[in-house]
């Protein structure tokens, strides 16, 4: 699992810039030094967890779809849901009044969480299904893992399918156990899906244990067909993602499609950083030199543990990205100060076609 706002006026610090010559590298991201969104009091739906956000920029305002992990009484599960908040410039964050804007059904394959969401606007949907989402939920049956479609008229008020869009694979799949993290592009008339899937099953596959990423297309964002060749972004052995690539963000500039995604070397304690990826089709993809390209931050800093799970967009020739940090594995007994928070970094587009 990845009320009030803290509103953070922060002291940005700025890592040494490459010169414009050359390649762009992991060293000319500003981070702001504190979480942008953090976690509220208890008991609150996301007491627990402010993580694993999507961020688009619409009507004059940065809008923020986050996952809040908490427990509303009486009821203490712990539980994950889906929440909302709005920004004039993306760092000064206020939270809807009625969070959460989608909570867990009751008795249904999404029981026990809602969770990592992807939201676009399709202008060319009936007004009331205008913001679609795709998510990760899970049950209380079994915990697994898989991916559900919701639609709204303002991406406050959603109404959900009934039945998950993307399924977990067979026992021999590298997708077996569980689906999350979904990213959804409208390229055309077709929905375009890059998610994480984790093969839990021992049997001599290469993914066997690991978090990779597939790639689904769909005509409807309800029916999708998987890609025969997933996954599409592996783990790579003996570097800093060997373990796990997940929770992907794409976007298309410039004719291409550019994925920022998390990683992570060792298989608990997360201390997953963002990696950066670039493909001409989706398909195949180039893995930067540079990579990860956001890193955990150093100790005693609010993200020294994790820096990951982004999400991107470009505005005025900037590239923002928002990302989950926390500061310590594992984490100390409640109610023991710590972060699970979200982050903010931005940096000058870069002039080479790849954006790492």
């Amino acid at each position: 699992m990845r009320a009030s706002i803290i509103l953070l006026f922060c002291t940005f610090y700025i890592w040494i810039a490459c010169n414009s010559n050359e390649p762009p590298t992991n060293t000319n991201w500003t981070k702001n030094s504190s979480p942008v969104l953090t976690r509220s009091e208890p008991y609150k739906y996301d007491f627990y967890v402010a993580s694993d956000c999507w961020v688009l920029y619409h009507d004059g305002q940065y809008k923020m779809w986050y996952t809040g992990g908490g427990a509303v009484l009486p009821d203490e599960t712990l539980r994950s849901r889906i929440c909302y908040a709005t920004s004039p410039d993306g760092i000064n964050w206020e939270k809807y009044a009625s969070n959460p804007v989608m909570d867990v059904s009751v008795d249904a394959w999404d029981s026990l969480g809602v969770e990592t969401a992807s939201v676009i606007i399709d202008d060319a949907a009936p007004a009331n299904q205008r913001y679609k989402m795709w998510y990760a939920g899970q049950t209380l049956n079994d915990y697994k893992y898989e991916i559900g479609y919701a639609y709204s008229a303002d991406g406050i008020s959603w109404s959900k399918h009934s039945t998950p869009v993307v399924l977990v694979g067979d026992a021999n799949s590298w997708d077996n156990c569980f689906l999350e993290g979904p990213s959804v592009i409208k390229d055309g008339n077709t929905y375009k899906m890059w998610y994480a899937g984790y093969d839990c099953t021992i049997n001599g596959l290469a993914t066997d244990g690991k978090v990779n990423i597939g790639y689904a297309t769909s005509s409807d964002g309800i029916t999708w067909t998987k890609y025969e060749n997933n996954p599409v972004l592996t783990t790579t052995q003996n570097t800093w993602d060997k373990v796990y690539v997940q929770d992907p963000h794409v976007i298309q500039y410039n004719n291409a499609y550019h994925m920022w995604y998390g990683g992570a070397d060792v298989s608990d304690n997360y201390y997953q950083q963002t990696g950066y990826a670039y493909s001409v089709d989706g398909i195949h993809w180039e893995k930067s030199n540079h990579n990860p390209v956001l890193k955990r931050g150093t100790t005693g800093q609010w993200d020294a543990n994790t820096s990951s799970f982004p999400s991107v967009l470009i505005k005025n020739d900037y590239l923002h990205l928002w990302y989950t940090g926390k500061d310590v594995e594992p984490l100390p007994a409640w109610p023991a100060p710590y972060f699970w928070d979200l982050g903010y970094a931005s940096k000058k587009l870069p002039i080479s076609e790849k954006l790492d």
